[in-house]
């Protein structure tokens, strides 16, 4: 055999990169356009990015791109309010800010395109036409209560604005957080928002791209008509690329944890160089998954890891590489950081193997395909890529990469970037949250040409004539495929075959409402261990042969159920699910496994704690239906129980509820449903049912369910902002009252444009957001209302939720209106197919109706029964919902600041509560 031809055998053969169908161009304004027609979707999603994020910003501006984005939707001469023409549309709009990019998206249904597109280019071409004070000063408290959610009121929030402020130099463009400073928002003005607009928003600086059903050349006529007659602007200049000096820093900070963290960074490379890729899956041997190498070394055999993660993030002009790690109980930082120190010398001594670079590939392969998968996603992708590199299919060239690296690519930059000299930051368990580092944009670096004020061209639409729907068309959902198999398991099936992707859902009847109550997060430690190992396979082995085949596995447990969660790359569906079968039949249930699983649960819950939010959640559910009620224990246990848990109680209930009966598998993807029906039987065909007969679970809240009239408060001093939660009982999925209650729901708190949002955020600007949802149990279920706002209006924000309560109970004063139920019914009925998107969007729409003992009927029937409910039910089922003295309210805030505000709010009876929900000594 010549040489050259036997070398060649011997190279791992490139899987094709599947090439979706794409029509790129330019308009003459030089607006990018990207059309990515989809007909399987009943929705199109438009997708607008813009070549402008906060590495754009000036001094003393920080987070201003950020607030910008916000300013976008506060409407212009001709659209007062951005997101109502939408909401008729069922439409979802939202937008994110990175360092180099701002990119604003809706969903419609293909009838109001035409809508979307004039709304972006209106807003495009005529924002300031509209700005006012009053709304730059509202949405001003809106982004900084934005801050205060997801930086100042979480655990090791400041963090990542620490680390890059060391990390990058002085005035780096990245050495900034994109949310910026309260201080800095303080100081920006209206004239700060037109100078931006007109520097960074302008055709010449963004792309426009369409994914799903419409039109090609109709969507063509539109842009060219809504966007075309707006100029082009000043051209954005090149990005200079270069990789940070290397600085060796070491940084401690002060948070209210209960554990410490250590972050280990180095600056490394822009995007398109070419190590990025290298990069990337180096941090996939190195952590991410249950084989990755941290996970096996720190957390599964020494155990002094609590969790470890490492993620490579280039971004347009440099990158870094990141390794946060955890520590136990009793272990130190400095024992944790020399186990990390021993790792990474193990990427020169057992450099990575083709094994570990191929496990990693296929995960990179299958995450490509899935982000691809969702509409929107889809869409978001191929307009920065287009904006940005002026290549739409840049995902294409991204993962071709990644499949070519070799594992001596993997130990090169390994050397290369991971060295000695790094910044590292420890987080320390404190009585008090540091403040982050000053650091902002260089006051003499130069500043892009602002563009001139905004005349527009010839042939400018007649922006005051906003376009309605074209006619409506007839959506029929995709066949559902009801089956049952030998050993009873129940199975529903969609096929959907845009990308070769497989997901798939097992609901397991074996739930914290099944656990004995002495034994409280049996159900999640069971479910924890059901996915380590086999009789014949390690814990190790079985990740290994998962990864291996480009799949995942995973396994969690909620009130009701145990949920095992499987997504595969078409092809290996099969194997993935022989693998998982094993797994579920033949557990392990290694003692040593128990023991750390159960210490890391453990930790988890003493962990929850540092997390307002997370506080709450974990409350709650005792508050309406009581602590010892099955609905009243939250999911992950109890400290004092899971503390007491055995190898043999695992066992025992894995033997009594892991079992086929009762059970639903859903599967959405690319399969045949007679091979599929084949592989299920093969797999699962013969598994055997459990021991333990099923039992109704009385829904009613138990005698020490928390008493109407009490505020229950938690105390966080020091605490940012005040988590407001208010809940209820209800009723259940398959009660005919279903219908009625989530339309009225979606108008009180369900939609941004919900009667309590509208008020808290867009009125008062107390918070970042407000709402309220259905939960449904398979006995019964729960109404809760959620936000979080700024400290010192606690108590008018308390006054305002049953204010608004008040205004829809039976007796109100303000019954949800003729044209508010028609606008929420269309929305609701327009969103809902949202779910036929994707085949994540679509499992999880159809065990909606699996898991509640519906039938395929009931979904095709779905929206008739929601476009024919009577608007008198949906105030009914509402004000039913809508008794403030049926609610029970939890607030986890400064008890010093908040309790004054309650009782002048008239709401006198305030009872303290641990963190554990118990009464406060």
């Amino acid at each position: 055999m010549p040489a050259l031809l036997a070398f060649a055998l011997l190279l791992p053969t490139i899987p094709e990169v599947r090439r979706l169908p794409i029509e790129s161009y330019r308009l003459p304004n030089g607006l990018r356009v990207v059309l990515q027609p989809d007909p399987s979707v009943p929705r199109v999603a438009v997708a607008v990015a813009y070549h402008v994020g906060s590495r754009d910003e000036r001094v003393g501006r920080t987070g201003f791109a950020h607030f910008f984005e916000h300013m976008m939707f506060r409407g212009t001469a001709h659209v007062p309010n951005f997101d109502l023409p939408l909401q008729e549309a069922g439409g979802s709009a939202n937008a994110f800010t990175t360092e180099d990019l701002t990119v604003y998206h809706e969903v419609v249904t293909p009838e109001y395109l035409e809508r979307a597109l004039y709304l972006e280019a209106d807003r495009l071409a005529n924002l300031p036409s509209a700005l006012d004070q009053e709304k730059f000063d509202t949405e001003r408290e809106v982004v900084k209560n934005e801050r205060r959610q997801s930086v100042d009121n979480v655990p090791y929030g400041r963090a990542e604005e620490t680390l890059a402020a060391w990390l990058f130099p002085a005035g780096h463009p990245y050495s900034w957080s994109v949310i910026g400073s309260l201080e800095d928002l303080d100081r920006a003005t209206l004239d700060d928002l037109r100078s931006f607009f007109a520097t960074h928003y302008h055709p010449g600086n963004a792309a426009v791209c369409l994914s799903g059903s419409f039109d090609l050349e109709q969507a063509k006529r539109w842009i060219a008509q809504y966007f075309g007659a707006i100029p082009a602007g000043v051209a954005k200049p090149a990005a200079k690329a270069a990789v940070p000096p290397r600085v060796e820093r070491r940084v401690e900070i002060s948070d209210r944890v209960t554990l410490p963290r250590v972050y280990w960074a180095w600056p490394t490379v822009a995007d398109e160089h070419p190590d990025a890729a290298a990069l990337e899956l180096l941090a996939g041997v190195l952590a991410g998954s249950d084989a990755s190498r941290l996970e096996q070394s720190l957390v599964r055999q020494q155990q002094v890891a609590a969790s470890v993660a490492a993620v490579s993030e280039t971004r347009e002009i440099a990158g870094l590489f990141q390794i946060v790690a955890t520590p136990v109980e009793g272990v130190g930082t400095e024992a944790l950081e020399a186990a990390l120190a021993a790792e990474l010398e193990g990427l020169r001594t057992r450099p990575p193997t083709p094994d570990e670079l191929r496990r990693v590939q296929a995960s990179v392969e299958k995450a490509t395909y899935e982000r691809l998968a969702n509409p929107l996603l889809r869409a978001t992708i191929l307009a920065i890529g287009a904006v940005q590199y002026d290549r739409p299919e840049r995902y294409r060239d991204r993962l071709e990469r990644a499949l070519r690296v070799t594992p001596a690519d993997l130990e090169r930059v390994a050397s290369a970037y991971l060295t000695p000299e790094k910044v590292v930051l420890v987080v320390r368990p404190g009585d008090h949250k540091s403040e982050s580092p000053k650091a902002g944009p260089d006051p003499d670096a130069p500043m892009p040409p602002e563009s001139a004020p905004r005349v527009l061209g010839e042939g400018a639409p007649d922006w005051s004539r906003m376009p309605g729907p074209a006619p409506e068309r007839d959506f029929t959902p995709p066949p559902v495929v009801r089956d049952r198999l030998s050993s009873g398991l129940e199975i529903w099936f969609v096929r959907w075959p845009t990308l070769p992707l497989v997901e798939a859902r097992l609901f397991i009847p074996a739930g914290s409402a099944h656990e004995p109550p002495d034994q409280a997060g049996l159900a999640e430690l069971t479910a924890r261990l059901a996915r380590l190992g086999t009789k014949t396979r390690s814990a190790s082995e079985l990740a290994q042969a998962v990864e291996a085949l480009g799949g995942s596995f995973d396994t969690d447990a909620t009130l009701d159920e145990a949920v095992v969660s499987i997504s595969a790359l078409a092809p290996n569906f099969e194997p993935i699910l022989a693998l998982v079968a094993e797994a579920l039949t033949h557990p392990r249930l290694d003692p040593d496994d128990v023991s750390r699983e159960r210490t890391l649960q453990v930790l988890g819950l003493k962990r929850a704690a540092d997390d307002p939010a997370q506080v709450a959640a974990r409350l709650l559910p005792g508050l309406i239906y009581g602590r010892s009620h099955p609905y009243g224990r939250p999911p992950g246990g109890r400290i004092e129980t899971v503390e007491r848990l055995t190898v043999d109680q695992v066992a025992a209930f894995h033997r009594a509820w892991y079992r086929p009966r009762d059970a639903v598998l859903v599967v959405a993807g690319d399969l045949e449903p007679d091979r599929l029906r084949a592989t299920l039987e093969r797999t699962l065909g013969a598994w055997t049912s459990g021991s333990q007969a099923s039992t109704p679970i009385d829904p009613r809240p138990a005698a020490d369910a928390g008493r109407a009239g009490v505020v229950y408060l938690v105390d966080r001093p020091g605490a940012a902002q005040t988590v407001i939660r208010l809940g209820r009982s209800s009723f259940g999925r398959d009660d005919p009252r279903h219908f009625a209650a989530e339309l009225g729901n979606r108008a009180f708190g369900g939609d941004f444009l919900s009667r309590l949002n509208q008020n808290l955020r867009e009125r008062n600007g107390y918070t970042y957001g407000a709402g309220s949802r259905l939960s449904y149990f398979r006995q019964g279920g729960s109404w809760t209302i959620s936000t979080s706002v700024r400290t010192d209006v606690t108590g008018p924000a308390l006054q305002e939720i049953v204010a608004e309560l008040r205004g829809v109970a039976a007796d109100g004063d303000r019954p949800l209106a003729e044209a508010e139920i028609a606008a929420n019914r269309q929305a609701e009925a327009q969103s809902w197919l949202d779910g036929f998107g994707s085949p994540a969007s679509l499992v999880g729409l159809v065990s909606d109706f699996a898991r509640h003992r519906l039938s395929p009927e009931d979904l095709a029937e779905y929206l008739r029964r929601l476009r024919s409910e009577p608007d008198d039910a949906i105030r009914a089922a509402l004000a039913e919902l809508a008794q403030p003295d049926q609610l029970r309210v939890l607030l986890v805030g400064d008890r010093a600041q908040i309790e004054p505000q309650v009782r002048a709010a008239g709401m006198e009876r305030v009872e303290v509560l641990t963190t554990e929900g118990t009464p406060a000594p």
